[in-house]
Parts: C-alpha cells; sequence; structure tokens
C-alpha cells in the first residue's frame, strides 16, 4: 500500500479513533463534579500515556501494516498474533454500534422520531444507511478518509472552542456561580455506583491509541511521525476534554441539570444561547460520523492482515485503484449490518467492551515485554526510557485501570454481562485458531 499518511491526517486519526471531540462524556460528569475532574485529569497519566508509549516503541520498531496483528506475531507467534487479531475484529463488531446510535442522539435534537423512544425502523434504517456510506466512502483510500478526518475535526472543535471562549467571558465578568470540583458526587450518588458508572466510560474516552497502528504501513515516515502524532493527541485530546467540563459544571453544574447523550447541547443553549445549542447538536452527528469512518479505516486493515497470512481467505487482501482493501471493507460492512439488527439495543454489548479491549492491550503489552526481553538489539527508533522497571510500571497501570473499572462494574451489571461475556467472546479465538492454522496450511 502507498504510503499517503502525513502527520496532520493519523492526528486526525487518532483523534477520531479515541475522542471525536468532548461528546460522550456526559456520563462521567453526571457522577459528580470532582469526581469527574479527578478522572478525566488522572486517566491521561495513568491510562493514555502508558499505552501511548509502548505504541509508539513498537510501532516505530515494527512500522507494518496490521499494527498490533505484526507486533504480537514477532513476539507471541502465530497463536498469539491470531487471538490479537480475531479479538480486534470481534471488538469492532461491539463498539460499531456506539457511533450510529450518537448520531442519532444528536439528530433527535431536530427530528425526536430518531431519538430512542422514536420510530424503530426510522432509527435503524438511519444507522445502516451511515454504515454503508462510510464503508463506501473508504473506498476512496486512506487519503480521502485522512483529509476527511482533518475537515471534521475543525468542525467539532468548533462549538467547544466558541463555548469555552463564550463561557470564560461570562466567568471573568460576572463571576462564576459554581466550583467546577464540588461536591465531589451528585446528590443521591454513593461512591461505589459512581465509579462504575463513571471509569468504563473514562476509560472508553481515553482508549483506542493501538488503532492506528494498523495503517502504519501506510503513513509517511511511521517511525518519525507515529511517535509525534500520538504525543500530540495525548495532550489535545485531555485539554479538549478537561476545559470545556470545567467551565460547564462552573456555570451549569449537576444539581440542575441532566447529564445525559445529548446533555451538551442544552449546556451550550444555557451558555451561549440557541444558535450555539444547534452548532452542538450538528457537530455531535458529525462527530459520529469521523469516529465511524475513522474505525472503519483502521479495523478493516485487520481482516486484510489475516488473509494475508493466510487465516482468513486471501480474497480479503483485495485492493482496489485507491489501495483500498474493498473486500474487507464489505464484508465488514455486511457484519455491521448484521449487529445492528441482531440487538435491539446494541449498548447492552457495551459492559464488555473495554473487557475485550484489555484482553487486546493484554497481549500488546506482553508483546512490549517479549520483545525488551528476546530482541533487545531491536532498532527502536523511538524507545520508551528507563529499564525493566519503568517498562513494568508501564504495562501493570493500564491492567490496573481494566481491572479496577471491572470490579466496580460487575458489581452494578453482574459477572456475566461485564466478564463472563467478554470471556465467551475472546474464547472463539482459541477455540477457532486450530481450524485457522489448518486453512492456512491447506492454502
Amino acid at each position: 500500500m502507498k504510503r499517503a499518511l502525513s502527520l496532520s491526517a493519523i492526528v486526525s486519526i487518532i483523534f477520531f479513533n479515541v475522542s471525536g471531540g468532548t461528546y460522550a462524556l456526559e456520563d462521567v460528569i453526571a457522577v459528580g463534579p470532582g469526581l469527574a475532574v479527578l478522572l478525566l485529569l488522572l486517566t491521561p497519566l495513568i491510562w493514555s500515556a502508558p499505552v501511548a508509549l509502548v505504541c509508539a516503541e513498537l510501532g516505530t520498531a515494527i512500522p507494518e501494516e496490521g499494527g498490533y496483528y505484526a507486533w504480537s506475531k514477532r513476539a507471541l507467534g502465530p497463536f498469539g498474533a491470531f487471538c490479537q487479531g480475531w479479538w480486534a475484529w470481534l471488538y469492532t463488531f461491539i463498539d460499531i454500534g456506539i457511533y450510529p446510535t450518537m448520531f442519532c442522539d444528536y439528530l433527535a435534537y431536530f427530528t425526536p422520531e430518531f431519538g430512542e423512544d422514536g420510530h424503530y425502523w426510522l432509527r435503524k434504517g438511519l444507522m445502516i444507511a451511515m454504515i454503508w456510506s462510510f464503508v463506501l466512502l473508504n473506498l476512496f483510500g486512506s487519503r480521502t478518509i485522512g483529509n476527511f478526518a482533518k475537515l471534521f475535526f475543525v468542525l467539532v472543535m468548533s462549538p467547544f472552542v466558541i463555548l469555552v471562549i463564550v463561557g470564560l467571558y461570562r466567568g471573568l465578568t460576572g463571576g462564576f456561580p459554581l466550583n467546577p470540583v464540588q461536591p465531589l458526587l451528585a446528590p443521591g450518588k454513593s461512591l461505589g455506583p459512581a465509579l462504575a458508572a463513571a471509569i468504563p466510560v473514562v476509560l472508553w474516552n481515553y482508549m483506542g491509541w493501538d488503532s492506528v497502528s494498523t495503517i502504519a504501513g501506510e503513513m509517511e515516515n511511521p517511525r518519525r511521525t507515529y511517535p509525534r502524532a500520538l504525543l500530540i493527541t495525548v495532550l489535545l485530546i485531555a485539554t479538549i476534554y478537561v476545559v470545556p467540563a470545567v467551565i460547564a459544571l462552573a456555570l451549569v453544574g449537576t444539581e440542575q441539570f441532566a447529564w445525559k447523550t445529548g446533555a451538551w447541547s442544552l449546556a451550550a443553549k444555557s451558555i451561549g444561547g440557541q444558535k450555539l445549542a444547534t452548532l452542538t447538536s450538528a457537530m455531535g452527528m458529525i462527530s459520529a460520523v469521523g469516529m465511524y469512518s475513522a474505525l472503519v479505516l483502521v479495523y478493516s486493515r485487520v481482516p486484510f492482515v489475516m488473509g494475508r497470512d493466510g487465516y482468513l481467505p486471501k480474497a480479503l487482501m483485495k485492493t482496489n485503484r485507491w489501495d483500498a482493501p474493498w473486500v474487507s471493507l464489505i464484508v465488514s460492512g455486511m457484519l455491521y449490518t448484521a449487529v445492528i439488527l441482531m440487538f435491539h439495543n446494541v449498548e447492552e454489548l457495551a459492559s464488555a467492551d473495554v473487557t475485550v479491549y484489555g484482553a487486546m492491550l493484554s497481549l500488546e503489552l506482553l508483546s512490549f515485554l517479549v520483545l525488551r526481553w528476546r530482541e533487545p538489539t531491536m532498532a527502536r527508533p523511538f524507545r520508551v526510557p528507563g529499564g525493566w522497571g519503568v517498562a513494568i510500571v508501564l504495562c501493570l497501570l493500564p491492567l490496573l485501570c481494566v481491572g479496577t473499572g471491572a470490579y466496580y462494574r460487575v458489581q452494578e451489571d453482574g459477572f456475566w454481562k461485564v466478564v463472563g461475556l467478554a470471556i465467551a467472546i475472546m474464547a472463539s479465538g482459541p477455540l477457532l485458531y486450530p481450524l485457522a492454522d489448518w486453512w492456512r496450511t491447506k492454502k
């Protein structure tokens, strides 16, 4: 594939794989001002930064198409690589319903029929149309998606830049009526349920740093641009989460304001008026579109490289004139459509989302440590500073975050929904590997 992605395109694609803007923080803010701000500040340090550093070292050492799949193949062998790739592909089916759902939720601000309580098939039909629109757009290659991501980034940021400017002006001229970090918890909340609600959401809002590694083979000079893009995006996303949230909490708070999906539009109306609310809702739809298109881009490369290695049909390797894996994209679109139709409420799978991602991440972190031990002299254009102590701490911190989130979530949703379902999903990898290995040997 051609190396067509510049630094700005990579930053924009990472931005939409991880964040998509300040949207989707509502459930974190709802648990209470103090806890929300604490989590938004702490998570980049103990979750985002360690994962980004590991990805920067591995991504510059092995800048191949397939990213983490290639890392696991080199460190853990065929079985580890197959599980990594298979789990990543299955993870997209859990994650895929969130973005069309988010699109409909913000569209419901203008047309209530598309809301959760609106017309069922009208809502589902729009979700399916969105899936196929951006599967087809991805057929024009990574450069096209990178250019759209840069445009979407500017659009999505615009309402929150205005909100911060207007909010600061109001606060500095008339005073901020509320303390943005008090109380710690919203009225009626206790710490356990609050953490159960907030930790998986804040981790989800800060995860995806490894996703763009799957298109390393399409980056211009990945050994230089990939770590720079990760550093820029970690700082950028932390800023765009914390600053608007603090401004909104200082002006509207949580006691008299219901923070739920779509609440940013109402907060924008309270702070800047109806025009800002309309812009915020419209850009919420663009945010969902940007995240979905970027997700289709990076995850369609997983079956592509698995087809190259013979674990899936080699037809998935076919590319078109724009170097897009068109068969992989079409197959992925069909499976995404099936998920949307099969589940009445796709968010039912969201409790297992972070747990499955934690399993994928565990293999990446293990690959990082194995390669440090087995291939100490391998060229690493970017190397995480420090010795084995730093490397081990970097791997333990993200796993501690996943474990903490799962513990509190189990208290609320039960073991099966949070952990059992994730284990059942992941068990398919080891169970299918003998069949996939037979297929690869036969072909």
